[in-house]
Order: structure tokens, then sequence, then C-alpha cells
């Protein structure tokens, strides 16, 4: 069943790509949308007709199908697209010719085809046109059923106004719709392009301030530990030499982060292959000297047999490294923290859990969040920019993964990382 939804919406998204503006996203949609109900019916009609020896509908059904093919050529190529409003009206002259001369019954497509050309039809005057020559035909074909010569003209009339005016409703309706709707969604996607300039205009000056601040910070970083080995100073000026190393170092990791902060893509050439055991294993190692500098205790649960996944390592590694650093940051001297690996279809889970301070429920909807409020200090003090987390489910979110957890205060942290196996 899911295989053929997701065949139903490839053929309705053809010529969609995800940068494809709205208008022609949604004129992609309705016509692939008309050409997906129309060409089966065609071609059940036509081996109908090619059995009954209706060989002249048979032929008009044919031509039909071949517009059909042109039209899905047309979608999945996006080249010669004004094709698509001819294409339109060689389908209905086709249609009334059928529906007035051999009585098929397909002026009723006719309706299909008005919905369909409201998106297709760029000009009012195209549109206009063709619903007019769509409504007199409709009311042409429903009169040639009629005994004519033997009603009054007043009948006539009547008849008339009773086929088009639920027909001009139906046609207004459809034309305010469309107005309004696409008035709002252009608006929107003015308003969404103008917003994603506006943060790119952003993300561009931070990293410009923050790549150039690095320089002479770096270099306050070195003199201050230069002049703290001078012997010639006294142990008041060590004090504020001190105080000023440790601000410059702090400031060089939260410009890091800043710098590291805004992931928008990931280079398909940097994906590996890894077995997941081994590479969590090297990173524990890794991460196991920041652990015991709190007498903390890693304790890992890897998978029983070997499972290879596609990601990249470099990325994964800020991840692991930012939840393992968070939870040692946040668990008191003495405590364990746990890492263990499991399979839950069609995912991969990385779960970090320690014995911590825990997460208060007023801050739990903010810690992903970039430079959130929730930020607090470590069990010894240690600094928190807010900046981590955001970028850990940055990372998680392009490998197509998600980021979880769960927290209670006292009792301890659990973050849940799921990547698509």
């Amino acid at each position: 069943m899911k295989k053929r939804i997701a065949l139903l919406n490839r053929i309705l998204n053809l010529g969609n790509k995800p940068d494809t503006p709205f208008i022609d996203s949604y004129k992609n949609l309705m016509f692939n949308l008309f050409l997906l109900l129309a060409t089966p019916f065609a071609f059940l009609v036509f081996l109908v007709n090619v059995f009954t020896q209706e060989y002249v509908l048979a032929a008009l059904n044919f031509l039909q199908l071949i517009i059909f093919t042109i039209g899905f050529w047309v979608s999945t190529t996006q080249r010669k697209i004004f094709l698509r409003a001819y294409l339109m009206l060689l389908n209905a002259i086709i249609s009334i010719v059928a529906a007035y001369f051999f009585k098929n019954g397909s002026e009723y497509r006719l309706l299909v085809m008005v919905v369909a050309a409201i998106v297709i039809f760029d000009r009012k005057w195209q549109y206009i046109l063709f619903v007019a020559l769509i409504s007199i035909s409709f009311v042409a074909i429903r009169l040639d059923d009629l005994p004519l010569s033997e009603m009054s003209v007043l009948s006539i009339v009547e008849i008339i106004v009773k086929i088009l005016l639920p027909l001009i409703f139906f046609i207004l309706c459809l034309y305010y719709f469309k107005y309004l709707y696409f008035k709002n969604q252009i608006s929107l996607e003015k308003a969404y392009q103008d917003l994603s300039i506006s943060k790119n205009e952003k993300e561009r000056i931070l990293k410009v301030v923050a790549h150039d601040l690095r320089t002479p910070i770096t270099g306050i970083a070195g003199i201050s530990k230069l002049m703290h080995s001078d012997t010639s100073v006294n142990a008041e000026q060590k004090e504020l030499l001190t105080m000023i190393e440790d601000a410059a170092t702090t400031s060089l990791n939260m410009i890091k982060e800043l710098l590291d902060s805004t992931i928008i893509d990931i280079d398909k050439e940097r994906l590996k292959d890894i077995e997941i055991n081994k590479y969590i294993q090297q990173n524990l190692q890794l991460l196991a000297f920041t652990a015991q500098e709190k007498n903390i205790t890693l304790q890992a649960t890897y998978l029983s047999k070997p499972v290879h996944i596609k990601f990249d390592p470099e990325l994964i590694d800020r991840v692991i490294g930012n939840l393992v650093t968070n939870a040692i940051k946040f668990s008191k001297p003495g405590s364990e923290i746990n890492i263990s690996l499991s399979v839950e279809e069609p995912y991969l889970v990385i779960a970090v859990k320690d014995q911590g301070i825990g997460i208060p429920a007023g801050y739990q909807e903010r810690v992903f969040d970039m430079f959130t409020t929730a930020k607090r200090k470590g069990t010894d003090g240690e600094k928190s920019f807010g900046l981590g987390l955001s970028i850990c489910k940055q990372i998680i979110t392009l490998h197509g993964g998600t980021i979880s957890f769960t927290s209670e205060p006292d009792k301890g942290t659990s973050f849940y990382v799921r990547l698509p196996l």
C-alpha cells in the first residue's frame, strides 16, 4: 500500500523540486492530477470502443492518449510548459466532438477540465475563452437531447438558465478560491523568502564577526599566559592574569560554537559507512579523560553484532562529544554515565543517560533553541553557552534522524539520538 501511495505521489509531483516556486509547483500538481485521473479512464474507454467496434470513438480516445503522453513528457522534463494549455484545449475539443456527435456522455469530463484549467491558463482572457467554450458546448450538448421543435422559447430559455446558472456559479467559486488562495500563498512565499534572506545575512554577519574576533582574543590569551609565567609578576597580578586568560578561553570557546552553529547541509562525499560499535568505543576512549577529572565513570553497552550505518563522522563526533560532555558537566563527582546502543527499526538508537541534576520542567521546551535561556552552570561551575544542543539537533536532522530526551530534576537526564539504519 505504501509503495502505491509513494508511486502516486511521484506522479503528482512530476517536475517539482525542493526549490520550485509555489505557483509552478501548484500548476504541476493540478496538471499531473488531471493526467492521473484522465489517462486510465481514456485507456479503458478506448478498449471498450475497440471491443464494441466503435472505431471513430476509439480513434478519438487514442488521440487523447497521445495528448496525455505529451502531457507526461512536459511534466517530467519541464520543457515546452506552454503546451499544457494547448493540450488542455485540444482535449476539450475532442471531448466536445465525442459528446455532441456520439452522445457518449463525455461532456461531464469538461467540468474536470475547468478545475484543472483554473491553474493551467496563466492569463485571464485565456481562461475566460476556455470557460466560455466549455459552457456553450455543455449547453448545446444538453439541448441537443431535447425535442426543441416541440418546446416554447420560454421553456428553452428556462432550461438554458438552469444549466448555465450552476455552471457559472461553480466557475466563479473556483476563480474566487484561486484568487484568494494564490494571493495568500504568494504573500507567504515572499515573506518566507525575505525571512530566509534576512536569516542568511544575519548568519553571515555573525560568522564574520566571530571569525574576526578570534584572532585578537587568541592573542590576549597567549600574552596573558606568557605574562603569567614571568617570575617578576606577584601573586595579585598572577590572579588578574588568570582571570584574563580564563575570560579569553571562554570567549574562544563561545566563538568556536558560534562558527559551528549553522550547518546548512551535509557534504555527501563525507558520508562514510561506519561500524557503530567501534566508532562509539573510540569516541568514549577520548571522552574518558574528561570524565576522570570529575571522578565520573563512563559505562557503555554495545550491540551484540556489528552494525554499519552511513553518516558524517566529523559531525556525529560533535553530537556524541556534546551529549557526553554535557552529561559530565551536570553530573556529580563519583557518579556514572551510561551510553548504550540499540536498534529500533528503522533506526539505530544512541542513548546517553546520566544521574545528574536533571532539567527543570520549565526549561525542557527550550533546550534545543539557539542561544536558549535554559542554560545553567555545571556541578563544578562549568559555563554553558546554550548552543551545543541546538547544533546537535541540526546535525541529526540533516542526517534524517531525531533527538529527544527525558529528564527529572535531581534524578538525571537521558538523551536519545536516532539515526536511520
